[in-house]
């Protein structure tokens, strides 16, 4: 009886042993809880922010074939122009690459609108123009220069190194050069003409440190350029949109 008693003492000892955890050992579990929460949040949002230059850089390659259809049936390139004066204040005409889904030739609008974009609010204008917006970082030499995408850059002298560079060249008046977009059907710019670029991975796509722009070319190759190339014109071209493949890395 004594050791039936005795087993019983134990097995009751047992249970109340095992029958939850003590004060240090749930410390312990919380702890690896936020340490384990603590590496995946980080990890999460580059995965999300990988996740949308993956996003970016197949819609620029969506327009760039869009774009080169719409070329070959209409005779040049949707224009979005301003003319290259200092009135930082001038507004752009005409459509850009609105054009392109308004016209058929771009399948989804929202191909228009960089998911990494959070400056404007879904449903309106704005929210579409990711790629056309005016970058005000961008080295330029006239306000121009700082639309990413634009039909004319007001070159008309045909012996200027950068005159094939163009997505289209302007008209020449009897005034003298005013770049006015016209269609010209036999017009083929060069295939590291930039048709434009993508500023909103800047903070998040980096190469040694440095931040990246996705630019986009006529041959239909999304390159990644480096930040001070696009902003600085001692460090790159004189202009954001002079660059060229030689300038990508990767």
């Amino acid at each position: 009886m004594a050791a039936m008693g005795a087993c019983r003492q134990g097995e009751r000892t047992m249970r109340r042993g095992t029958g939850g955890f003590t004060l240090t050992e749930l410390l312990v579990v919380i702890g690896i809880a936020v340490l384990l929460m603590g590496l995946m949040i980080p990890t999460g949002r580059a995965l999300r922010e990988s996740n949308r230059a993956i996003t970016c850089r197949s819609q620029l390659q969506q327009i760039a074939v869009a774009l080169k259809a719409y070329v070959a049936d209409e005779g040049a390139a949707p224009y979005y122009y301003v003319l290259p004066t200092e009135d930082t204040s001038a507004e752009p005409s005409g459509p850009g690459l609105l054009a392109l889904y308004e016209t058929g030739y771009l399948g989804r609008r929202n191909s228009l609108h960089c998911p990494s974009d959070v400056y404007a609010q879904p449903g309106t204008v704005e929210y579409f123009m990711s790629y056309m917006n005016k970058d005000e970082e961008a080295a330029a030499a006239t306000e121009l220069n700082k639309y990413p995408y634009l039909s004319s850059r007001g070159i008309v002298d045909d012996t200027d190194p950068y005159y094939r560079r163009q997505i289209q060249p302007a008209a020449v008046t009897a005034a003298g050069p005013t770049p006015v977009p016209i269609p010209m059907p036999n017009w083929r710019p060069d295939d590291d003409t930039v048709i434009t670029w993508c500023k909103y991975h800047v903070d998040s796509m980096s190469e040694g440190g440095k931040g990246m722009y996705y630019v986009l070319f006529w041959d239909g190759s999304v390159g990644r350029v480096f930040d001070e190339l696009m902003t600085d014109p001692s460090a790159g071209p004189s202009a954001a949109w002079k660059v060229g493949h030689d300038d990508t890395s990767g």
